[in-house]
């Protein structure tokens, strides 16, 4: 009996760590070479639904509702509202009560009685029957990339920071149709959102697609990225969809450099993988030279600044945008070669061969950096909104 039990516990929970941690399989998110995303709330309809409609009607934005079937036919009139103003209505349950979710008999209730293309398990939580119910019932799971947490007991303000520097091309962002704090972090994000050159559409005019192994990989490893970068003070050089840096303040490890001896105040470069991970080699090359400008700015913002560095086996390649590259040492380079060969399967797919060029330093001066990419001067157009923020804390 026991041990039973114990196998019971280990299925539930290895279900739980694939399917929603991982997102195995899941609709998570779209494209990453376009800037659209997709707004989605859960919970709904409340007290809060009208407000939100007439937000999103005022900037022009269509979203997609999550709506659980008990609190749907308490206001009917709420939900044709939703389908009236062209937002796409879709499946979170029954119940929001986790203890139904765990029973498998409970579990085809919660799922089968309502319809919906898809549906969004509350929590995102799976048990072993999920998915196995979700495709008898002719339903696709639909999860998200990025959590507004907007349940949290923190400033709007800190939450609609935290929303843009993480918001992606392709994104479904979770949020929810209850809390009114939601309200506010939206009035505070979205035209932002939209001066930066994103366009949220429906989850079904996004057209999100089931993540693979990798790409669910990708998707669990966010949250140690957002760890570092709270931990390290990593800020954005801009917020924009494609704006593919982001800049950690550290003193210069080395190797020692002409005029640049180790210790002086520098930028690591950390390159954001998941907006260039789909781009062709053309684009990337213009949205990396476009986010070179960015980074300068940032530079000349901080005079302390001598340099700005990164390592990476394209290194070489960078003298098209303007970079100098440096070999490292051995121990360095085979280290940085591992994280190289990591990265490159993950957010490529390609697998390493020998023909690849050995992982070097790419680096720039300050001084040639500015003079590459001068920062705008007083009569330029002003920045995008929310340039170069930090995540907030």
């Amino acid at each position: 009996m026991e041990l039973a039990l114990v196998l019971i516990l280990l299925l539930y929970g290895a279900s739980d760590l694939l399917f929603r941690f991982l997102g195995l399989g899941a609709y998570a998110h779209g494209s990453r070479r376009k800037p659209l995303v997709a707004l989605t709330f859960d919970d709904g309809p409340s007290e809060h639904t009208e407000a939100l409609l007439a937000l999103l009607r005022r900037h022009g934005v269509r979203a997609t509702f999550f709506l659980t079937g008990e609190r749907a036919r308490t206001r009917p009139e709420l939900v044709e509202a939703l389908r009236r103003e062209g937002h796409q209505v879709e499946d979170h349950g029954e119940w929001h009560g986790v203890w139904r979710i765990l029973l498998p008999w409970w579990e085809w209730q919660q799922m089968s009685r309502n319809p919906g293309r898809y549906y969004r398990p509350p929590h995102g939580l799976h048990t072993p029957f999920t998915r196995l119910f979700a495709r008898l019932s002719g339903k696709r799971i639909a999860l998200w990339d990025l959590e507004a947490k907007d349940w949290l007991e923190l400033p709007p303000e800190a939450l609609a920071e935290r929303l843009l520097y993480y918001l992606r091309p392709g994104s479904v962002v979770l949020l929810h149709d209850g809390p009114g704090r939601t309200l506010r972090v939206l009035e505070l994000a979205l035209p932002r959102m939209l001066a930066l050159g994103y366009r949220p559409v429906t989850l079904e005019a996004l057209a999100p697609r089931p993540l693979t192994f990798r790409l669910a990989l990708i998707r669990a490893l966010q949250g140690f990225e957002e760890r570092y970068n709270r931990r390290h003070g990593v800020r954005r050089a801009g917020l924009g969809p494609f704006d593919l840096f982001r800049l950690e303040k550290l003193p210069f490890p080395g190797p020692d450099l002409p005029g640049l001896p180790r210790g002086v105040p520098a930028f690591a470069l950390h390159l954001e993988s998941q907006r260039l991970m789909e781009l062709t080699p053309f684009e990337a090359v213009r949205r990396l030279r476009q986010s070179l400008g960015k980074v300068a700015e940032l530079v000349a913002q901080d005079p302390e600044v001598r340099l700005v560095y990164g390592y990476s086996y394209l290194a070489g390649g960078g003298k098209a945008l303007g970079l100098k590259a440096a070999p490292l040492p051995l121990p360095v380079r085979l280290l940085n070669g591992l994280a190289s060969a990591w990265f490159l399967w993950l957010y490529r797919g390609e697998l390493p061969r020998p023909t690849r060029p050995l992982t070097q330093m790419a680096y720039l001066s300050r001084e040639e950096l500015l003079a590459l990419y001068p920062p705008s001067t007083p009569a330029s157009p002003p920045p995008v909104p929310g340039e170069g923020q930090s995540p907030p804390p």
